[in-house]
């Protein structure tokens, strides 16, 4: 029976929000780079694109690449791009058919990319408030409603029907058209229902310890897949954008406690295949804690965005802790300084990139170059939300306290209305390098401020018009301070102190963190270009230094911030440098073209003398060591 809730947190629009500082810049590098080019050099997002009414790719990948193109479009006032999106959702609005049916002729009764484009959709709604939209949300609810109960939803559809469940759920919102009721309750009994797998998390070790995919490919069909090994049930893209599933049914249903589930969930997940960085293990299924197992790209922007709907229903600052975790350290790892290329899995323990066999678990060689197209093409797509949709995540609304909440960090501006009243207020910060944030509020009318303060946060210091904040003028609770009655000309400073702080992963493996930045050893890169396709070329890397390195535990962390460059997440100019002691450990080699198993820790000090050894942030690594054996 459905059973309406509300979200606890209320987004601002696209058109409301504006990026400054460092991710600015670092979207002015997205769009200087494959986002603003791929239309250009890539068939699947060209212009003969299924998209466009062409003959080309008519599946996931123009949805894809439009989910980000869009709001990075908007938000640097980009007119060519902007006008580039707008042709794809042109031809899309026009493409409905009688039954309510849109998209591609060639993939007409594919359901999974619809989905994708219905949240293209959402953007372009907020941004141009176009009447057209709600209308044919409406009409393709109407279809699936009828569509679903002749042709079941099945594979990717099967496995994905949280993000339809984000896209009905914003248009009852806008509408309150309740007819979508009984398409919500076809779909929770068609889903795979990713409840049941949080609260009876099956995958406790790796696919490959269950399945061994050669057999299974040369004994069935990739249709049987799903019967014969659960595929999408470990598929670990399918299991990112699951974790938004429990939160989708919470606005319809509460029958369960689903924002314990969701937690549930990503505990277990990051407990068996969680990696430093934030990132779950899957190449391209779940593949356990070892750190020179890989993450794919597509799995960390969905993780993003799994986390940005769940931070919405529920106001949990734990879902903002994760977020920014992979935002500024897996993200900008695995893509270029110059977003002209990215990789298909990245490693905790990189040390090594190169076309090489690799204990991945069903992709090939290619899987950690960084290209144009390695391994394969989704995440060529799909990499282009992560920093433009992060965007979103920076400032919502709690209408149940009137408060202003900022969850998650980065330099960005708000202008709104809210209660008939203008509100406009920046946040300047260099954060996450540097650990100054300070609100001000230009025009404000007796708001109240609500910001989370990190679990890393041990304590802070709090600043009112440049004046020291006692316990009193403020409200601390559930992980977040609210500080009431600020106006016009008041401005809020907040400095959490940063701690080096050393955290345990696989095999007691010890990795150093700063703040919400997880720190990477310094290794020297060689790059050595091996192909080049319309421009972009594919790239190994190789080791100039020693990467085999065990950190002394005992040993003092020296901590360096400079100036914060052009580029963020840069290697040669870091923004922060940790320095401390280390050994090299000749135990450890190459096994499989990969760091080889972490040896269990603590090791064996090999005699007195140690090196200094200097750690960057892990968003500035492309070669790295991140969880480091230790001696004591």
């Amino acid at each position: 029976m459905i059973s309406l809730q509300k979200a606890k947190l209320k987004p601002f629009h696209i058109t409301e929000i504006a990026p400054q500082g460092w991710l600015k810049r670092q979207l002015e590098i997205q769009m200087n780079g494959l986002t603003g080019r791929l239309y250009d050099i890539w068939d699947s997002v060209g212009s003969y694109s299924g998209w466009l009414g062409g003959t080309g790719e008519n599946w996931e990948r123009a949805p894809y690449y439009l989910d980000g193109l869009l709001p990075l479009s908007f938000y640097l006032h980009d007119d060519k791009q902007f006008q580039l999106a707008l042709r794809f959702i042109e031809w899309t609005l026009s493409s409905q058919d009688e039954e309510g049916n849109f998209g591609p002729e060639a993939s007409k009764y594919d359901y999974w990319s619809r989905f994708v484009m219905l949240k293209v959709l959402i953007q372009y709604y907020e941004i141009q408030n176009d009447s057209r939209v709600l209308p044919f949300f409406g009409r393709y609810f109407d279809y699936l409603y009828q569509a679903m109960q002749e042709i079941p939803a099945a594979q990717w559809a099967r496995a994905r029907i949280g993000d339809l469940l984000f896209a009905i759920h914003w248009y009852y919102d806008h509408t309150k058209d309740a007819s979508v009721f009984s398409l919500v309750e076809i779909l929770r009994r068609q889903a795979l229902d990713w409840v049941d797998q949080f609260e009876h998390f099956a995958y406790v070790r790796p696919a490959a310890y269950y399945y061994n995919w050669k057999k299974e490919l040369s004994h069935f069909s990739k249709e049987q897949l799903d019967d014969t090994m659960n595929y999408h049930t470990n598929h670990i893209v399918n299991l990112t954008m699951g974790f938004k599933y429990p939160a989708m049914l919470s606005y319809f249903f509460k029958d369960k406690d689903f924002e314990k589930i969701s937690l549930q969930g990503l505990e277990s997940a990051i407990r068996y295949h969680g990696v430093v960085s934030g990132a779950i293990n899957g190449d391209e299924h779940l593949s356990g804690n070892n750190p020179s197992q890989g993450s794919e790209l597509c799995s960390v922007v969905e993780y993003m965005f799994s986390l940005y709907t769940m931070l919405e229903r529920f106001g949990n600052p734990d879902f903002a802790d994760r977020l920014e975790r992979l935002a500024f350290n897996a993200l900008p790892a695995t893509i270029t300084e110059d977003f002209m290329g990215h990789q298909y899995l990245q490693q905790a323990n990189q040390v090594l990139v190169s076309k090489a066999p690799r204990q991945w678990f069903n992709t090939n060689e290619e899987s950690n170059l960084f290209g144009l197209e390695p391994n394969f093409g989704c995440c060529t797509a799909n990499m282009h939300q992560g920093w433009p949709k992060f965007v979103k995540t920076l400032w919502f609304y709690d209408d149940e306290d009137s408060s202003l909440v900022s969850m998650v960090f980065a330099p960005s501006r708000l202008d709104t209305v809210i209660g008939g009243k203008a509100l406009k207020v920046s946040l300047k910060t260099e954060y996450p390098f540097k650990n100054t944030l300070t609100y001000r509020f230009e025009e404000a009318g007796d708001i109240t401020l609500k910001f989370r303060v990190p679990q890393w946060c041990k304590e802070f210091q709090l600043t009112k018009n440049d004046l020291p904040m006692t316990k009193k003028d403020y409200e601390l609770q559930k992980g977040s301070v609210r500080i009431r009655h600020l106006n016009s000309g008041d401005s809020i400073c907040f400095i959490p102190k940063y701690d080096v702080i050393f955290s345990s992963w696989y095999n007691n493996s010890l990795a150093v963190e700063r703040g919400p930045l997880v720190y990477g050893l310094d290794i020297e890169e060689e790059w050595h270009a091996i192909r080049e396709v319309n421009g972009v070329r594919d790239y190994e890397i190789y080791p100039a230094s020693a990467w085999n390195i065990a950190l002394d535990k005992n040993s003092t962390v020296k901590e360096e911030e400079f100036e914060l460059g052009d580029v963020p997440f840069s290697k040669n100019t870091p923004p922060v440098v940790l320095t401390m002691k280390g050994q090299q450990l000749d135990s450890w080699q190459l096994v499989n073209n990969s760091a080889g198993d972490l040896p269990v820790s603590p090791v064996n000090k090999q005699g007195s003398e140690e090196q200094e050894v200097r750690l960057i942030p892990f968003g500035c690594t492309k070669l790295r060591v991140s969880e480091f054996p230790y001696f004591e």
